[in-house]
């Protein structure tokens, strides 16, 4: 009897040995971070203009649902009880936990939009600050904040050099952060600081520059170390507002944080995609990470009411969006891809599957350029905007409609194929000349390099 109960005992053991190793080998282990980004902000992210609790889980089922990936969407504003109280706004958002929960059991993660400045008529938060002297000044003898206007209302920017008032406003993060956000999408108060550039806890002025890289700073620091490594930013790196201009003045976020950035709000045209392109190339020129941009603009064109863009249009952001180290779909007006038509939906499909395809090439190459304060992202000109993406991918960008006949030369003296015509091979004496239909986009990819196999299990699964 003994005998048997032993002999059970082991079979016991050794299905438990089994089950334990299967459980190693499917990869069900948590990934262990060592990069200061984690992988999924290389993922495929949505948001909507405005949302509700309802209509954010929604849209993230609807893009499982057309077998579409999502690995993050942005909470946009509005989702406060008012300009910036922390607090959700109960008539949106009943059950603020629950939906964050709800989307991280679908592996999605979550950002919260987010600015730098309270209004006026939150109340009673802009009054305690103001009682308290936290807010910046217009000149250092005002004895009252100094009022900026801005697309949401008038309000006033904190004070973020007085450590009382710093301390004050981590107090206020953590009403967000218990939630366990991943996250903040910061956007832009900050350049109002130049109509109140007086700090009082400085006892200084300070510059826009000096004023955004603290308010950045800030946001990036305090949620990690209340939440982990794995949470990240989203805020801009250079922002030329449609003039052609880069450099210090123009840029945003601090380049060392600079994991998930987003060029500003354009319109949804061809000339929108083009002033998204020319930010993205002084971006590169300065040396930020990685960014992308709002894919179809983020104002609507008037000349397709309803939509707000042409099929053609968002498509072409689309597969531009696909190829930078950002992609991510959402603004004013229609963005859902299976609205604009069927057609529409697969290549869609298509090109969020190239991204994820891209995501271990996307982390290495960062490896390797942030060392150097490069971005993953080498434009070739402000011409074409032609641009490496790391060493093995060439992409010339569809700025028109209809794409004309692209001639694409090889990078170096190895064999590159065309992506969406393997037969077609260029290398150093030899071009290839395409003329790419609505699905396909002029990309040359290096023969038989890792990502060459990666993006082909995609189109030839």
């Amino acid at each position: 009897m003994n005998r048997i109960i032993l002999a059970l005992l082991c079979l016991i053991m050794l299905l438990l040995s089994s089950c334990h190793k299967k459980d190693k080998d499917d990869n069900t282990t948590p990934e262990v971070q060592t990069t200061p980004w984690p992988k999924w902000v290389f993922k495929h992210w949505i948001w909507e203009g405005e949302s509700t609790e309802q209509s954010a889980k929604q849209i993230v089922d609807d893009y499982l649902a057309n077998d579409i990936p999502v690995g993050a969407i942005i909470i946009d504003s509005p989702w406060e009880t008012g300009y910036t109280t922390f607090e959700f706004d109960s008539s949106l958002f009943q059950n603020p936990k629950g939906m964050i929960d709800y989307l991280h059991s679908k592996d999605v993660r979550v950002f919260m939009w987010i600015v730098c400045a309270i209004d006026t008529d939150a109340h009673p938060i802009y009054e305690e600050a103001k009682a308290l002297g936290y807010f910046m000044k217009k000149n250092a003898t005002d004895t009252v904040p100094g009022i900026i206007s801005w697309w949401k209302g008038k309000g006033s920017l904190i004070d973020f050099y007085n450590p009382a008032a710093l301390a004050w406003w981590k107090s206020k993060m953590d009403i967000t952060l218990a939630y366990g956000i991943d996250g903040w999408k910061c956007d832009g108060t900050d350049f109002y600081v130049n109509t109140t550039p007086y700090s009082p806890g400085k006892g200084a002025n300070v510059t826009r520059v000096e004023y955004s890289r603290t308010y950045y700073q800030l946001f990036h620091d305090y949620t990690r170390q209340k939440l982990g490594i794995d949470r990240v930013l989203t805020c801009r790196p250079i922002d030329n507002y449609g003039f052609d201009a880069g450099g210090e003045g123009l840029s945003f976020c601090p380049r060392d944080i600079s994991f998930a950035c987003w060029v500003g709000d354009q319109d949804a045209t061809f000339t929108g995609l083009t002033k998204a392109a020319n930010n993205m190339y002084h971006s590169s020129q300065y040396g930020y990470l990685s960014f992308g941009s709002d894919i179809g603009g983020y104002r609507e064109d008037s000349n397709f009411p309803g939509n707000g863009r042409s099929k053609e249009l968002f498509l072409r952001w689309a597969q531009f969006g696909a190829f930078s180290p950002v992609m991510e779909n959402g603004g004013g007006g229609e963005h859902r891809p299976w609205i604009f038509g069927a057609d529409a939906t697969d290549i869609y499909r298509k090109y969020a599957k190239l991204h994820h395809a891209m995501n271990d090439y996307f982390m290495t190459t960062a490896d390797s350029v942030f060392k150097i304060q490069k971005s993953i992202m080498q434009f070739y000109n402000k011409t074409d905007y032609s641009f490496m993406l790391g060493s093995d991918i060439y992409v010339r960008p569809v700025l028109q409609d209809p794409a004309p006949a692209y001639t694409l030369a090889a990078p170096d003296n190895d064999q590159w194929v065309y992506l969406f015509d393997q037969t077609k091979v260029a290398d150093s004496n030899n071009p290839v000349t395409v003329t790419p239909a609505l699905s396909e986009y002029p990309v040359l990819v290096r023969k038989n390099s890792k990502v060459h196999a990666a993006l082909n299990k995609v189109l030839n699964p």
